[in-house]
């Protein structure tokens, strides 16, 4: 290229300089509207479900992350639970997470019956529209407050916690299948599993139990389990916020990772025992 030349590219690039600042504003914009889709519960207020409370909340490590977590009410009276994770952060992640949850919303609420075949639908939908690089983890699950019932699938997911009231035993909710993205042709199971009054649904991301203090020590499930302990008969808002604030203690400034936790509780009287022997009779299944 000749110096005349040159100097041309260079004195039009020049005249675009004054407008930069203004792009700068509307990529601020831009991604502050991608925070606020993302932070923004979905429906704006969590509709009541007789018989549940629960909560979720995300901390994100940048403006936009590829966690998520959602709430859908299904009829006539149970709610289906999700908890993902994109892979890398930033922009990219964010943007294929909200394309994710809303696939996955649709699907809670009007897909395919049973939620292993709607897990493998959405696993085709995003495998589609995704690059190849990218991938997601999944807990989904249906609580049924009437029927006393909690049916997930987990496709690659850290394991949620099913914490027993009554007994204080702990089921780790362990993954049904492998992450979403890398085949079209992934297939997945599911569990089903007893609930009483009381019990506690704790499902996270692993930004939560990955978190480590100076000296590389991990905040893990048994960090999970100390907060549950402490505060046996919180709210779940507030146990909730009682993990991602005992993580924050735990981890100090400077966090690596997205961290979303996500509380659900059977509310209601202690169970019978004709409820006990159904739920002895599918644990020893």
């Amino acid at each position: 290229m000749n110096n005349q030349n040159f100097a041309g590219r260079f004195r039009r690039a020049a005249k675009n300089l004054p407008a930069l600042p203004a792009d700068l504003a509307r990529m601020r914009a831009g991604l502050s509207s991608a925070r606020d889709a993302r932070d923004r519960p979905f429906p704006r207020q969590l509709p009541h479900i007789q018989g549940l409370d629960y909560y979720g909340e995300c901390r994100p490590v940048r403006d936009t992350g590829g966690d998520f977590h959602d709430f859908v009410p299904l009829a006539p009276h149970g709610l289906a639970v999700s908890v993902g994770d994109v892979s890398g952060h930033g922009l990219s992640a964010g943007i294929l997470m909200s394309g994710l949850r809303a696939l996955l919303r649709g699907l809670a609420a009007h897909g395919p019956c049973g939620i292993a075949r709607m897990v493998r639908e959405l696993n085709r939908a995003f495998w589609q529209v995704s690059p190849g690089d990218f991938f997601a983890t999944l807990f989904h699950a249906c609580v049924d407050p009437v029927r006393r019932e909690l049916e997930y699938v987990s496709a690659g997911h850290e394991s949620a916690l099913l914490v027993r009231r009554r007994s204080g035993r702990v089921h780790r909710l362990e993954s049904t299948g492998t992450v979403l993205g890398l085949s079209d042709r992934a297939v997945y199971g599911h569990r089903i599993l007893p609930l009483e009054p009381g019990d506690l649904l704790i499902a996270h991301t692993d930004g939560v139990t990955d978190a480590g203090d100076a000296e590389g020590i991990e905040f893990g499930e048994k960090g999970i389990l100390r907060i549950v302990q402490r505060h046996p008969e919180a709210r779940a808002c507030d146990l909730a916020r009682e993990i991602l604030e005992a993580i924050d203690r735990h981890a100090g400034p400077g966090r690596q990772d997205d961290r979303t936790v996500v509380v659900v509780r059977l509310q209601g009287e202690a169970g019978n025992g004709e409820f006990k022997a159904a739920e002895e009779a599918v644990l020893a299944a």
